[in-house]
């Protein structure tokens, strides 16, 4: 047993690095062995909570409904596909949004689908899927009889709820890891039906994902085709009221524009170009006036030297004046030819001045006709901008109606292109998985687990039997060895008496048969020794056991003492009841005796005499006889032929409170005194302490006290209480005897002083049975 080295409590140093290392404080540490013990000797204990949950994990095999698992996998692709569009490829880049995943593990095992797998597949019809009465159905009709599943649904409908529930039960949808992929695991009774249910609801959570995005695409189709009739005539009207407005304003277009801003335009560029020319003209004519006024050559002006006709007439006048100076220096200056000559040069010359007067005339008047035109001009411009100023507010109303309308025009577009979309895209609807693996048939069953239920079991079993084997260890406060002994007491502990077997007591008792017929019942005397109870003569009838060892090693202890200290009387006592001091003192009073010592034995328990019980049960005089006078004490002590011990028994007395006063009175005094002077040692066999008062005032009386204790009966706590009760006499206590010790368990607490250890020194009988 698990168990402090001292009681007393733990104290911390003031100073521990001042301290030797030796003397140091210790951590408790776990004693590995002690563990293994206390397994050893709470065997079953630990094995009957195993044993418990092994047979109850048989019973539910045996009862247990066999199921089969298949599953399905089915990859969740969040890829898109994109046929109509074609400015996107087909299909999208993988997303990374674990929410979507999670909701479509979500959406497999929910009632939408499962009811379409009922429905397909008829399961409520099938035994396995309709509910089976409970024990308890009656008391949840009474208990629940007004929400019942009756209320407000068809009958149809209540048996394909209580199907969808049970398939709810029967299946379990996995994400594996952070992947795409998910498992539909169903169990089912029939491998068969549990493949043939985990594809039905993998095609069921396709059909709905099909349905939902073809009802999505459908609705989204009506309602554009609703926009696109409300925003066609939203257009039409638009269009026509620009037309209206623009008609009732006179602001007509033409490429683009309006007719009065083309014109203003049109009359803005001509007179440019009108202003132009009159510039030109205007140079010229003031190029003609000034060499006019300033007498100069008319024919360098420009329009005269870039004329044509003059130019040829000055190279005939060239050409003329040449012939004449030929001709004068050949025939003279009066010469006919000379003078036709000169003729001919001063018509040229005409003819060149009259080209000249006509081209300076020709410039005024083209000035003229430039200034004319550019005033035209600008009076016609000027009108048109006055007809623009004035229409302006109606071409700023005019836009916003074409603002208006062409936003019109332009939602109506998109509207009707997405229309032509979403129509071709209601035939092109595929679902956003598929799947990977389609259930098989499974072959082995998957529930239950026979293997591993036995196994958790068993563990768990002898999990909880080793925690309660080491907490009853724990609790378990009864002493078991002569070092607890020690530890609780305080004093030696002197020897452990090992318990003797009931088929070993019977050996001994059926040596007393041939004897019993001579016995007279009647006789007040001891005895014979065939006839003693055989426990009380073990010692010396079997003086080659651990029992007589025992005895022995108790009756050395007191030597010891009684060679350093003056003993005569020794109080063999216990703190309970039926603790084996009886055996004890008879057998230790005999040892002695056997030595040679002249040993009385006093049966001091006046309410529970068992030595007088056992060794002289009518005996017709003892201690109270003794102590009140009304006997000798040579005549009612008993002496054991056997052994030479003198016995003073104690006969039955009915008045209990006159035992007490004797326990305390002088009389019992003087009966110790009197037999002090005429044995060497005196052994009393005392009432328990505990729950009677006169083994304490026997202690009073005692020089030496021996107490006993039954191995694995008594408790620690009885034990102080015991020393408590002792402690005006502590320096009479020479120590404590454990008694009715089994050996064989004893090596589960002290090996060292168990059978195991003992064995090549001896044999006892060490079967399971009881002493005194």
């Amino acid at each position: 047993m698990l168990q402090r080295n001292s009681d007393l409590p733990y104290v911390i140093p003031d100073e521990p690095a001042a301290r030797p290392a030796v003397e140091s404080w210790k951590y408790p540490t776990v004693d590995l062995r002690e563990m293994g013990r206390i397994l050893r000797r709470r065997y079953k204990m630990m094995a009957l909570p195993a044993a418990t949950l092994l047979g109850l994990a048989v019973i539910y095999l045996l009862f247990a409904t066999t199921l089969y698992t298949a599953t399905s996998t089915v990859l969740v692709d969040p890829r898109r596909a994109n046929v109509v569009e074609t400015n996107q490829s087909v299909l999208s880049n993988f997303g990374t949004d674990d929410a979507t995943i999670e909701s479509q593990t979500l959406l497999i095992q929910s009632v939408a689908i499962l009811v379409r797998v009922v429905g397909k597949l008829k399961l409520t019809e099938d035994p396995e899927f309709m509910p089976k009465p409970g024990l308890l159905d009656p008391i949840k009709r009474l208990l629940f009889s007004s929400s019942g599943p009756s209320d407000g649904a068809s009958p149809e409908d209540a048996a394909r709820a209580r199907s969808v529930e049970i398939l709810q039960k029967r299946m379990k949808v996995i994400r594996q890891g952070t992947t795409f992929l998910v498992d539909i695991a169903v169990s089912s009774e029939s491998p068969q039906k549990a493949a043939t249910i985990a594809n039905a609801i993998a095609d069921a959570y396709f059909e709905e994902q099909v349905r939902a995005k073809y009802d999505a695409t459908r609705i989204a189709a009506t309602w554009l085709n609703g926009q696109i009739d409300e925003l066609k005539s939203r257009v039409v009207a638009s269009e026509k009221a620009v037309e209206d407005y623009r008609s009732a304003n006179n602001l007509m277009v033409s490429q683009g524009v309006t007719l009065n801003d083309q014109q203003i335009t049109d009359l803005n560029n001509k007179l440019i170009a009108a202003r132009v020319q009159t510039a030109e003209a205007r140079a010229k004519y003031e190029q003609v006036q000034d060499i006019a006024k300033s007498g100069g050559d008319p024919g360098g002006i420009n329009a005269a030297i870039s004329s044509e006709m003059i130019t040829k007439l000055r190279t005939q006048y060239a050409d003329i004046a040449k012939n004449e100076a030929d001709l004068s220096s050949k025939y003279g200056a009066r010469h006919p030819l000379v003078a036709n000559v000169r003729a001919q040069r001063r018509d040229t010359q005409r003819l060149i001045n009259e080209e000249i007067r006509r081209i300076l005339d020709s410039t005024k008047h083209d000035y003229d006709v430039a200034r004319s035109r550019e005033t035209s001009l600008q009076q016609s411009l000027d009108q048109l901008q006055g007809v623009s100023t004035s229409s302006g507010q109606a071409q700023v109303r005019l836009r916003e109606l074409q603002r208006e309308a062409e936003a019109n025009r332009t939602q109506y577009e998109s509207y009707l292109a997405r229309s032509k979309e979403t129509t071709a895209q209601e035939s092109l609807e595929m679902p956003d998985s598929r799947v990977v693996t389609k259930a098989s048939i499974p072959i082995r069953p998957s529930s239950p687990k026979t293997m591993l239920i036995l196994g958790l079991a068993v563990m768990l079993g002898l999990g909880a039997g080793t925690v309660l084997a080491f907490l009853a260890d724990y609790l378990d406060g009864r002493i078991k060895t002569l070092e607890q002994l020690e530890a609780i007491s305080g004093v030696p502990a002197l020897a452990a008496v090992p318990l003797i077997g009931a088929r070993e007591l019977a050996r001994l008792a059926r040596r007393g048969r041939n004897e019993l017929g001579r016995y007279d019942p009647k006789s007040t005397k001891l005895l014979p020794a065939p006839l003693q109870p055989p426990l009380t003569r073990y010692a010396i009838d079997e003086p080659g056991t651990f029992f007589a060892e025992a005895i022995r090693a108790v009756r050395l202890a007191l030597q010891r003492t009684m060679r350093s200290q003056p003993v005569r009387v020794v109080q063999v006592t216990s703190a309970l009841d039926s603790e084996g001091k009886t055996t004890l003192a008879i057998n230790l009073a005999q040892s002695l005796a056997l030595l040679g010592i002249r040993t009385l034995l006093i049966d001091g328990d006046l309410r529970n005499p068992q030595v007088t019980r056992a060794l002289c049960p009518r005996a017709d005089a003892g201690l109270l006889e003794v102590a009140v006078g009304q006997t000798a004490p040579e005549h009612a002590v008993l002496v054991d032929p056997s052994t030479g011990l003198s016995i003073l028994p104690s006969t039955r007395i009915k008045e209990v409170e006159f035992i007490t006063e004797l326990m305390f009175s002088d009389r019992i005094v003087d009966v110790l005194d009197y037999f002090r002077h005429r044995y060497e040692l005196i052994v009393i066999d005392s009432p328990p302490l505990v729950p009677l008062v006169d083994g304490r005032a026997l202690a009073e009386l005692a020089d030496r006290i021996i107490l006993a204790l039954a191995w694995d009966q008594t408790p620690g706590e009885v034990l102080s209480h015991a020393m408590d009760l002792l402690s005006p006499v502590s320096d009479r206590i020479m120590g404590t005897v454990l008694t009715r010790v089994d050996l064989r368990r004893l090596q589960f607490y002290d090996y060292y002083r168990s059978s195991a250890y003992l064995k090549p020194y001896g044999s006892a009988s060490l079967h399971a049975g009881a002493a005194r």
